[in-house]
């Protein structure tokens, strides 16, 4: 369901017709968002090719999990989404979902052999004041609520269309569209 009500928790899915190449075919976990100031979320569909070792300088996190692309911003900043709401600092998003939390509890949960229960972002997509709103009403994302099986129990390449499906036919049918919808 395309909800016009937009917040911390909800998932932004790229509309086929964003060209955008930053997002093209993503799903972005709204973090943040307050019109007037501005928005933040992380794109959850992109796995990065640099490691979560190099990315994170000498840490030594298991090797199942790997880092993943958040956004275009500030590449360098390290954020956290987990499925451990109750550590201490976490910031809830949203369905069981929290946002980072003391460092030294987030680095052992990397350490856990369950990539299912965390994963690591390298930068995130962010929105001036206003900016969401606009390219809201240009139909350049989808929204709905967020939930976590799609981000930590959906492989990377089928999330997209996963979430398009579960909102029903009236969104379902993006999902076979070809790369390039001009393309037919």
């Amino acid at each position: 369901m395309n909800d016009p009500q937009v917040g911390p928790g909800t998932f932004l899915i790229a509309s086929p017709l964003l060209r955008d190449p930053n997002f093209h075919r993503t799903v972005v976990l709204l973090c943040e968002h307050e019109d007037d100031e501005g928005s933040m979320g992380i794109v959850v569909n992109r796995p990065d090719d640099r490691t979560l070792q190099e990315a994170l300088g000498g840490v030594e996190p298991h090797p199942s999990q790997r880092l993943w692309i958040g956004g275009p911003v500030q590449r360098d900043a390290i954020l956290v989404l987990h499925r451990k709401p109750e550590l201490p600092g976490a910031r809830l998003i949203v369905d069981g979902m929290a946002m980072g939390g003391d460092d030294e509890v987030l680095l052992d949960l990397l350490r856990e052999s369950n990539p299912h229960r965390a994963r690591v972002f390298s930068g995130y997509a962010g929105w001036g004041a206003g900016q969401l709103s606009a390219e809201l009403e240009q139909r350049s994302w989808i929204t709905c609520t967020a939930h976590a099986r799609f981000i930590f129990d959906t492989e990377a390449g089928d999330v997209w269309s996963a979430v398009l499906r579960s909102l029903g036919s009236r969104y379902a049918y993006l999902a076979d569209l070809p790369a390039d919808p001009r393309v037919n």
